[in-house]
């Protein structure tokens, strides 16, 4: 029984968000899908304690140039792991990728020019009566600043992956429920036990890269997608955590969650 409850409960903490995902862009899913698969295959690599498997993370721009800068920031992260010939190597790859990633990706990012965050902009400098210092505290860099951080409180927020950020909701944004509600459960306890798990270092390392990689796109709905693997292994965590309490705790769990999480499945279906 107990096995039984684990097992579903992981196959439904798993399968939530690709289900949605696809249901909910069925005509142009494959490139995310592909981005997360690519970090399936690192993880593994990972796990078999391969030395260079971060050299996975050059795919990523390939499949979409808008994830251009996640190898960059995911190999800062193994600087003291790499040997100087890889990283030259690593560093020439990804070179030789930028040629035909950069400019496209300019086109996606929160570079991008920008007229009504330049009126908004203008309308916090006139509020201030020195022209110089307005402009000191508010200035072009203003507009890259506050997409930046709206991006990364976005992929920081619980509610935009068990709530579909309710109840402050994005314009021009799926506004996508990633995981049925109760897995918030799991997801807490694993931020609390995630220090413990072996797989911590990729877990940390590969969401980190993550949020800060689509920080930088203009409007990273669907990219997030990168962000499935990290979140819903921190919920695996949480997960194998809570079975091993004392059987009351689990059962309660198991109560509350699979009942809920199946009726959030179906909802998806009946959209």
């Amino acid at each position: 029984m107990k096995n039984l409850l684990f097992w579903t409960s992981t196959t439904l903490i798993f399968i939530f968000w690709p289900l949605s995902f696809i249901l909910s862009n069925q005509s142009d899913s494959a490139i995310f899908i592909l981005a997360a698969l690519v970090l399936l295959v690192d993880c593994l690599l990972f796990l078999r304690k391969y030395p260079y498997h971060y050299f996975t993370y050059l795919v990523l721009p390939l499949l979409h140039p808008a994830y251009f800068f996640f190898p960059i920031i995911a190999i800062l992260f193994y600087r003291s792991d790499i040997k100087k010939m890889s990283l030259v190597t690593y560093a020439v790859v990804l070179i030789f990728i930028s040629l035909f990633s950069w400019k496209t990706f300019y086109a996606y990012s929160i570079f991008t020019p920008d007229p009504l965050a330049f009126d908004t902009l203008n309308k916090k400098i006139s509020l201030i009566p020195n022209r110089n210092l307005a402009r000191l505290y508010h200035n072009k860099t203003d507009i890259f600043q506050d997409k930046f951080k709206a991006n990364v409180f976005t992929a920081l927020d619980p509610n935009n992956y068990f709530f579909a950020l309710h109840p402050r909701e994005i314009f021009e944004n799926q506004n996508l429920q990633k995981l049925s509600f109760p897995a918030i459960i799991p997801f807490l306890v694993g931020l609390y036990f995630l220090v413990k798990s072996k797989d911590r270092r990729w877990i940390v390392t590969t969401l980190l890269a993550g949020i800060f990689s689509i920080a930088l796109i203009n409007n990273p709905d669907k990219f997030d997608l990168i962000l499935y693997l990290p979140i819903s292994l921190i919920c695996l965590v949480g997960l194998r955590n809570i079975f091993t309490f004392r059987p009351i705790y689990y059962l309660l769990f198991s109560f509350i969650f699979l009942p809920l999480s199946v009726m959030e499945l179906a909802r998806i279906f009946l959209k």
